[in-house]
């Protein structure tokens, strides 16, 4: 690639029928059908038509995107199909959604742009003049330093353009460039257009605004998947014998499907006989005068070479520094980052402010032999002593003494006479309930609930965290999926961004929360026993990687939706799950449940690493059953967790390019 705008690219489809499957009993949807037309190179065509014509079909199977069912289109002479990858470098495409970070200021979006656009040996220098070049064309080179986000919607959508002019396109397609733009500034977004195809390159622009439309050379109006026209403006009013642009829209609506595609195919056939008979007259070659067809156009085929896309390591490293760089960039998220972990910590301080975490609790242990003898007979003679209705009944024996002190305290003979007494007893006595008192430690009850708290805290935050990562730039992530963005280095890049973020996040959340404890025992207060919890350093380790490996569920989450605000539904799905499966609610201690537990639950993980039963803790505080309290294994688990969620949205995002949004090829 030199300094020099690429020469236009033709644009030449012969009878392109688009069809899909409409339903299970495999009906055909016809989108687009017997669409022939040429685009000569540096032309510049605005594509019109009713919601539904076709128009986005059109684009996208020119883009490659798309499965043609029959016909053919080339693009410079190459078929899209086939020659995809050779023509990658070559069709520069402009969504309608700006595609560039808002966080970051101009030059430096284009400076990664060009990073993936560019073939992978292209010079620093090189790149550096195609940033200039790109900028001095769409006329940015005074907000070059302005971030994005700061831009109009007309700079904005500038900026988007820059970053497709950056490898030179030779065919550039625009997907409602003026949308959601004031008048003034949709005109001169037009103009610019018209200015990029006279400079050589061939422009096809998809557009509702009709203002501006004189500005191309030609337009291409569908009509129910069907050419109704392609020619000029003027010549389009007489021919749907309308008086405003706008009317056209009416005049194929108010028609059955058909009429105008036959219409413009009566006067295609007329207007070959003229030229035809003209050519005659004036004893021209009918070569020169016969349309050129798709052969004409293979005879004319660009030289094209592979574009040379950058490996794992060099689109790893670039959406790693893209995302650490936007990331730091953007103020307001930064300090919302700062900010959650914070009123995190606040919320759990206040809430753990009365809990007294020091306060004693008698361990009991099953009655021995000797104990057991003892109570037996000491039961025996309470027995006998609340059993008759009256004192009068019994004699001065033990049990008559008992029961003379019993009637000065009528709730506690009323308790001795509920059978649940009596069960107490039996169990006691039978092996079934330790009674004996054995030795008194710190109540686990304030340390656990404090701990479950801290795990929860944090998986809430990396759900939180990863769940609007891809889809808040998906029309980024499609766009850069045609320049060879690889999937693999994307999610990995996004992976590591979030464990960055989230190690900060998770250090201030342990931090303040550690303070808070200290400054409370400065005051004479108590802390979390440490008996209980492996300490804030394995702790915090262990909630960051629950908070990685909940970021990465998000991702899939965030690969799957197509609107943050679906994705704002699913987290508190995420979130439930986690609360039941962490042990921190209800006991996991064996069969499926502990299963499940441990292959889909983060929140399981952290809270087993960080938590450490002791010795002596009662049963009822025994949450996690008979396990192996090696380190290890939580840590391996939850990593084990981050490679698969990794690994999954991977392969959603690739089952979406080929599935869901039918993409014609795969992108290497």
């Amino acid at each position: 690639m030199d300094d020099k705008t690429m020469t236009g690219l033709a644009v030449v489809a012969e009878a392109v029928t688009v069809s899909v499957a409409a339903g299970p009993g495999g009906e055909q949807k016809t989108l687009l059908k017997d669409v022939s037309l040429r685009i000569e190179p540096g032309e510049f065509i605005c594509v019109l038509g009713p919601s539904g014509a076709g128009k986005s079909t059109l684009v996208r199977a020119i883009l490659g995107e798309r499965a043609i069912t029959a016909g053919q289109l080339l693009v410079g002479g190459h078929d899209v199909s086939s020659k995809a990858d050779s023509l990658r470098g070559a069709i520069g495409y402009v969504p309608q959604k700006d595609i560039n970070p808002t966080a970051l200021p101009v030059e430096r979006a284009l400076h990664f742009a060009s990073q993936v656009r560019l073939p992978a040996e292209t010079a620093t220098e090189r790149r550096l003049a195609s940033i200039d070049r790109a900028l001095d064309s769409v006329g940015l080179e005074a907000v070059r330093t302005t971030t994005i986000g700061t831009l109009s919607g007309g700079e904005a959508k500038r900026a988007s353009l820059a970053a497709e002019l950056l490898a030179d396109p030779g065919l550039l397609v625009v997907d409602e460039a003026t949308s959601s733009l004031d008048p003034a500034t949709e005109a001169r977004i037009m103009m610019l257009l018209a200015g990029q195809a006279r400079a050589g390159t061939t422009v096809i622009t998809v557009t509702h605004h009709l203002d501006n439309v004189d500005q191309a050379n030609k337009l291409l109006i569908l009509g129910h998947g069907e050419v109704v026209w392609f020619g000029s403006r003027a010549e389009a009013l007489g021919h749907f014998e309308v008086t405003r642009l706008a009317d056209v829209y009416l005049a194929i609506e108010d028609k059955p499907a058909g009429y105008w595609a036959n219409q413009w195919r009566e006067r295609q056939a007329e207007d070959r006989l003229l030229a035809v008979a003209q050519a005659q007259a004036e004893s021209e070659s009918q070569a020169e005068a016969r349309p050129a067809g798709p052969r004409d156009a293979a005879a004319e085929a660009a030289a094209l070479g592979d574009v040379s896309i950058p490996g794992f390591g060099p689109q790893f490293r670039t959406f790693l520094t893209r995302e650490l760089e936007t990331t730091v960039r953007d103020p307001l998220g930064l300090g919302m980052a700062f900010l959650l972990p914070l009123v995190l910590a606040a919320v759990v301080l206040f809430g753990f402010s009365g809990t007294q975490f020091e306060k004693p609790l008698m361990v009991t242990r099953l009655l021995d032999a000797d104990e057991k003898q003892v109570f037996a007979d000491a039961w025996g003679e309470v027995r006998a002593a609340i059993t008759p209705e009256t004192v009068s009944e019994l004699d001065a024996s033990i049990p008559g003494q008992i029961r003379v002190f019993l009637d000065n305290y009528p709730k506690i003979l009323a308790h001795l006479r509920e059978p649940s007494t009596e069960r107490f007893v039996t169990d006691a006595l039978a092996d079934t309930i330790p009674l004996a008192p054995d030795r008194e430690i710190a109540d686990p009850a304030g340390t656990f609930k404090w701990l479950a708290l801290m795990c929860t805290c944090m998986v809430i935050l990396g759900f939180v965290t990863g769940f609007r990562e891809i889809v808040k730039e998906r029309p980024m992530l499609d766009l850069e999926r045609r320049h060879g963005l690889r999937f693999a280095a994307y999610v990995l890049a996004k992976v590591i961004a979030l464990a960055a973020v989230l190690a900060v996040q998770v250090a201030v959340f342990t931090a303040t929360v550690e303070v808070g404890f200290m400054i409370r025992e400065s005051l004479g207060g108590d802390r979390p026993e440490a008996l209980y919890y492996r300490g804030p350093l394995l702790s915090g380790s262990f909630n960051w990687l629950a908070a990685v490996a909940c970021a990465a569920i998000g991702l899939i989450v965030s690969a799957c939706v197509r609107t943050t605000d679906k994705g704002v539904l699913a987290v508190p799905l995420l979130i439930m799950p986690q609360m039941l499966l962490g042990a921190t609610i209800l006991p996991i201690t064996g069969g499926i449940l502990q299963v499940i537990a441990m292959l889909f639950s983060p929140l399981y993980w952290s809270h087993r690493g960080s938590r450490s039963e002791g010795n002596g803790v009662p049963d009822y505080w025994q949450h996690l059953g008979d396990y192996d309290p090696a380190l290890w294994i939580p840590f391996a688990a939850l990593v084990a967790q981050i490679v698969v969620a990794t690994t999954i949205t991977i392969l959603v995002l690739r089952w979406q390019e080929r599935a869901v949004l039918g993409r014609n090829r795969p992108v290497r």
